[in-house]
């Protein structure tokens, strides 16, 4: 039997498009799953390195998938990049 935590996190999934800004630092934007990538990418005037869906797992941002709309795929070490903004660090000022 799953726990509350657990429960939780399978119902997380949101979807991200990380977009690289003019002086190469990375932004990601996270949505919900009803919102297109390519509407989210369009708010920010920066060029989109990669899209899909983040999800909680075991505590661990973890992207997949990718982005129909935009015709990108997720990356490994978006989950962290993500992470790290939700931490305060990457955080561009």
């Amino acid at each position: 039997m799953r726990d509350a935590a657990s429960n939780q996190e399978q119902t997380m999934p949101m979807k991200y498009v990380m977009l690289k800004l003019e002086g190469g630092e990375l932004l990601p934007l996270i949505f919900p799953e009803f919102m297109q990538h390519s509407d989210m990418a369009g708010t920010v005037p920066a060029s989109v390195s990669s899209a899909g869906r983040v999800y909680l797992e075991g505590g661990k941002l973890v992207a997949r998938g990718s982005s129909t709309s935009l015709s990108v795929p997720s990356r490994e070490q978006d989950g962290e990049i993500i992470q790290g903004y939700i931490d305060g660090q990457n955080v561009i000022q």
